[in-house]
């Protein structure tokens, strides 16, 4: 199982890093190290928030020994027998990567991720271990979404503005050649661009779920202000938390704000 995969990882690794510990209370964070250090007592564990660490902790630390390594079973078994199952065969893990050039409506997004976490249909079928990507939401067209799914949560915060946000004369060498596959007039590169990693992957359900969150042909001619009105009527699950963010950048904090979706 991929709870097997994970357990091997930990009790194998040197450096473990901790991170959202943010999101944890003292007592939940006590807990979740000390089952670490049962686990592989040796190995250094470091605690983060949004992944910042120091890479000196994590690069060039000299904590790996190639005599311990080889005290590991499976090590041995490998070295013995010679062959080596890679982990996406044995725990039959695949990828794809779901692209558009759409925005989606943010309520209707809010809405399949909510089902793609519960494994609730048209995600019954599949099991969504992580996807990350960049988000086009229909309601704040100048930024990308920043896209995170992992376990039982997701976030979708806002993150650098679309190139075509930005002068041309501003852009670095060489950017107009290399972006020139994914723009697509009038909307350059805005796009949707996920990578789902999982298990049983069910491609086409859960390309399906994600294209009928897209506007459709007729939205799109309608244009942005009827994109906002629309919005508006539905309700935008992440206008609060954008609004936030992006209060936060313009008053020159740039620390953050994320808001987790969590499900049980």
């Amino acid at each position: 199982t991929i709870s097997h995969l994970l357990c091997d990882q930990v009790e194998f690794a040197n450096v473990i890093v901790l991170n959202k510990c943010d999101l944890m209370n003292e007592k939940e964070k006590s807990d979740v190290k000390t089952l670490i250090q049962l686990m592989n007592p040796s190995a250094k564990l470091v605690e983060s928030v949004y992944s910042k660490v120091p890479l000196n902790m994590v690069l060039g630390t000299g904590l790996f020994s190639m005599s311990e390594a080889e005290k590991h079973d499976g090590w041995l078994k490998e070295a013995r027998i010679g062959e080596h199952t890679p982990e996406t065969v044995e725990y039959g893990i695949t990828s794809f990567t779901y692209r558009a050039n759409k925005p989606f409506a943010p309520h209707l997004l809010q809405r399949a991720l909510d089902a793609m976490l519960d494994q609730t249909a048209p995600f019954d079928e599949s099991i969504v271990l992580r996807a990350k990507g960049f988000v086009w939401l229909s309601t704040f067209p100048q930024l990308q979404g920043d896209f995170s799914l992992a376990g039982h949560s997701f976030s979708l915060v806002p993150g650098n503005p679309w190139w075509a946000e930005i002068d041309k004369e501003h852009w670095p060498p060489n950017l107009e050649e290399a972006i020139a596959p994914l723009w697509k007039e009038p909307y350059g590169d805005r796009q949707q661009e996920m990578v789902i990693i999982g298990q049983q992957l069910d491609k086409e359900a859960i390309t399906n779920a994600l294209d009928s969150c897209l506007l459709s042909e007729d939205e799109m001619a309608r244009g942005q202000d009827v994109w906002n009105e629309m919005a508006a009527d539905a309700g935008d699950p992440f206008r609060e938390d954008w609004d936030a963010a992006i209060d936060q950048v313009l008053n020159g904090d740039e620390s953050g704000h994320g808001h987790d979706h969590q499900h049980e």
